[in-house]
């Protein structure tokens, strides 16, 4: 780290939190040694803070390897509304920054696709969302063109608007050209009820050559959203996110607030959020390994998944009020004593238990199930090391990386795990890694479930000073989730920035099909199962 303090405009620390400010002509080799040689890089955002210094702001996230401390590199933007690309360097932020043009306007130098993401072709040109004066700006430049022309009727004044506020040309998909090669589109609406998502293949008889998925189709302007509600009430739009991580997402941006006052939350807020965290990681995986028996078509083994995962959600319900965990975060701690219902709980784990090892001796004794998963989506490690990836799939790729291990929060320092991770990187690995996490969690609940916790469900919330930010994360089903939460000059929300693990693996999801058939994409897809709701933000 010494060379990154070397070239440092300044450093600020806060907790585990140490924030690099660094030049623009330094950005882009600060970042590529951080994550080369010091830690994973987990996320890039930007943030429009001209009220506080003028800037625009871009904040590059790393763990530091070994340590439980981040280390986030800051570039103030003061009069130019570019910066150093950092994708060529560091794949892994080739969306990020996408992302970071199509709401701020701040365009990523020498990126090699700067092609619209988040916002699809209806939405106007030249305007930034997430910039803090682009409503305004917008709707006063219209009404003055339209005064201007003296516009008296609605249809006209409609003709005028449209003509004013002008769209980009359409979306190019990339093109594939060859003998042989043929296009296939799929969606972007599909037959079942999840949210639309297009996937254009580019195929050589059966064999995937080139896949590319084309996301964001219900954007919805979450991050937005957060800045006109008060700190309490982001939590119940925290935990909307995306439906089956719905209680990791609430405690991430619950962390961070609590971080932000310096709230200690009790021993038994911490013990509840542990084991409700583990409990919603236990119902996803056991569902997820039975939705993949739906990709090779073994019914049985998606009909067993599907009542097991059930039999815990309609637990969730009786220790909640909500199959989703929903209602049971707020800011300070928990609102349930869930360990007045222990016998409740050991008896539904003692159920889920067996019935689980019996859909697992199934499945691992159907060689027509194995033989399809064997060998199938491989993603390599340096693949899923150069992308980012998070979670199971990381896990199943190699990659030994679990923010309850890296970044130990509420009670996961005091139970004993480990990561599973797999060198295969194919279906099945992932569906392993799945199998072992069911059994680790039902462990940390059988050891949480031995102790008793002191301290009250909640504690009472601090005055957030003006201009504090901090963030929060955890672990989801589905991979790391982080939330960067920034106060206004009056303590209410100025920037939340939320990054779900779908939107680290969505990239990686081509490079898994590739060389496969057809047929397998379904089977590649319910292994990685990611949420269209969590990147439609």
């Amino acid at each position: 780290m010494e060379r990154v303090y070397k070239k440092a405009v300044g450093v600020k620390k806060f907790l585990n939190e140490e924030y690099i400010e660094v030049g623009a002509d330094d950005f882009r080799d600060i970042c590529t040694y951080l994550e080369k040689k010091q830690g994973a890089f987990r996320l890039m955002f930007a943030a429009d803070e001209r009220r506080i210094d003028g800037t625009f702001k871009i904040y590059v996230v790393f763990s530091i390897h070994g340590k439980d401390a981040f280390a986030v590199i800051v570039l103030p933007l003061k009069d130019a509304l570019f910066y150093p690309s950092l994708t060529v360097n560091i794949p892994a932020a080739h969306w990020y920054e996408r992302e970071i043009k199509d709401l701020f306007g701040l365009t990523a130098e020498r990126h090699p696709d700067l092609r619209r993401l988040v916002l699809h072709d209806a939405f106007p040109a030249e305007v930034y969302p997430l910039r803090k004066d682009h409503c305004f700006k917008e709707r006063e430049w219209v009404r003055e063109k339209i005064e201007d022309k003296k516009i008296r009727s609605y249809e006209d004044k409609k003709d005028t608007t449209s003509q004013l506020l002008s769209f980009p040309t359409s979306y190019s998909f990339m093109q594939v050209e060859g003998e042989g090669i043929y296009e296939i589109p799929v969606g972007p609406v599909h037959a079942g009820i999840i949210e639309p998502g297009h996937f254009r293949f580019s195929a050589v008889g059966e064999t995937i050559f080139f896949l590319e998925p084309r996301l964001f189709y219900t954007h919805k302007g979450t991050e937005k959203h957060f800045e006109g509600m008060s700190f309490s009430e982001g939590v119940k739009l925290a935990e909307r996110v995306s439906g089956t991580s719905s209680f990791s997402h609430a405690t991430a941006y619950c962390l961070a607030v609590e971080r932000m006052s310096g709230i200690e939350i009790t021993e038994k807020a911490k013990a509840v959020r542990t084991l409700l965290l583990e409990l919603e990681r236990l119902y996803n995986n056991i569902g997820d390994i039975g939705n993949m028996c739906a990709g090779t078509g073994l019914a049985v083994g998606y009909a067993l998944g599907a009542v097991t995962k059930e039999k815990l959600m309609q637990l969730n319900d009786r220790l909640t009020g909500s199959r989703y965990l929903r209602g049971a975060n707020v800011i300070g701690g928990v609102t349930k004593d869930v360990f007045q219902q222990a016998d409740d709980i050991l008896n539904t784990l003692d159920i889920v238990t067996k019935e689980y090892k019996s859909l697992m001796k199934l499945l691992l004794g159907t060689i027509s199930h194995v033989e399809r998963l064997e060998n199938t989506g491989r993603l390599s490690k340096e693949l899923a090391q150069k992308l980012g990836v998070t979670g199971v799939v990381a896990r199943a790729s190699g990659i030994n990386d679990d923010i309850r291990k890296a970044h130990p929060h509420l009670l996961y320092d005091r139970l004993y795990f480990e990561p599973h991770t797999s060198v295969r990187g194919d279906v099945f690995a992932r569906m392993t890694v799945r199998a072992a996490e069911v059994e680790c969690s039902i462990s940390m609940i059988d050891t949480l479930m031995e102790s008793g916790y002191k301290g009250e469900l909640a504690t009472a919330v601090k005055d957030i000073r003006p201009y504090s930010h901090a963030l929060g994360y955890t672990e989801t089903p589905r991979g790391s989730v982080f939330y960067w939460v920034m106060s206004d000059e009056k303590g209410r929300p100025m920037r939340v920035k939320l990054r779900s693990p779908s939107f680290c693996n969505w990239p990686a999801v081509p490079f898994a099909v590739h060389g496969n058939i057809v047929p397998d994409f379904p089977l590649c897809n319910k292994s990685f199962n990611l949420s269209y709701s969590g990147c439609d933000m």
